[in-house]
């Protein structure tokens, strides 16, 4: 009798995820590999959903909603997945959002680059192309450009690192509203930037705000 597939609730439970991941990427056809598949395949598609309709409603309708989600299964599958280097389900779910976030923000900024040029001057030469669509795989697996300068950049991969204004002013050594401060002229220069650079700020700040927490709790 053929035991029954483990539930999503059980690979929660799980200590360690890595065992089901390796079974993923090499042999699909098993219960633990179906299980955590379809496990991740219903996160990217409610996260997918969710982005698309917060931050590009009136530019990713439903049905490129779909293909993106292809996109980011296709992502995992031919190669993202055996980088991931966490033990468990929640760790791998924050893996796979920062893929879907930075998959998201690449098909808005192609829609937003190729209106832009509609509108321009070029537009009835732009029209008149024969267009092929990018390699989504080659886009996904880039990390969201940074639109900071390197002070900037600096400043927030620092706060980021700390976890809080308060613990990066202790290790500053500066008083905390001199950190408020700083974060407050950050955020104006954000607001004078074009849409499209920020939502690459975000998209990069969501990435690295990600990738610190992972570290942070085996750091002292």
């Amino acid at each position: 009798m053929d035991r029954p597939a483990p539930s999503a609730e059980g690979l929660l439970d799980r200590a360690d995820i890595r065992g089901p991941v390796s079974a993923l990427l090499a042999d699909r056809t098993s219960a633990e590999a179906r299980a955590l598949y379809l496990t991740v395949a219903r996160y990217i598609d409610g996260r997918v959903t969710r982005v698309s309709r917060a931050r590009y409603a009136d530019l990713l309708p439903r049905a490129r909603q779909e293909e993106l989600l292809g996109e980011v299964l296709l992502e995992l599958m031919s190669g993202s997945l055996s980088g991931f280097r966490g033990q468990s389900l929640p760790e791998l779910l924050g893996y796979v959002r920062r893929i879907c976030d930075r998959v998201c923000w690449r098909a808005a900024r192609r829609v937003i680059r190729e209106r832009d040029a509609l509108e321009g001057e070029v537009g009835d030469i732009v029209r008149g192309w024969n267009a092929t669509a990018p390699n989504p795989e080659a886009a996904a697996r880039m990390s969201p450009d940074s639109p900071f300068d390197d002070k900037d950049q600096a400043y927030l991969l620092a706060l980021l690192q700390a976890g809080s204004r308060s613990e990066h002013a202790r290790r500053e050594g500066v008083s905390r509203a001199a950190v408020t401060q700083r974060v407050q002229r950050i955020r104006r220069r954000i607001s004078e930037m074009s849409r499209l650079d920020q939502s690459a700020a975000e998209a990069w700040m969501r990435e690295r705000a990600d990738e610190a927490a992972l570290r942070r709790p085996s750091e002292g």
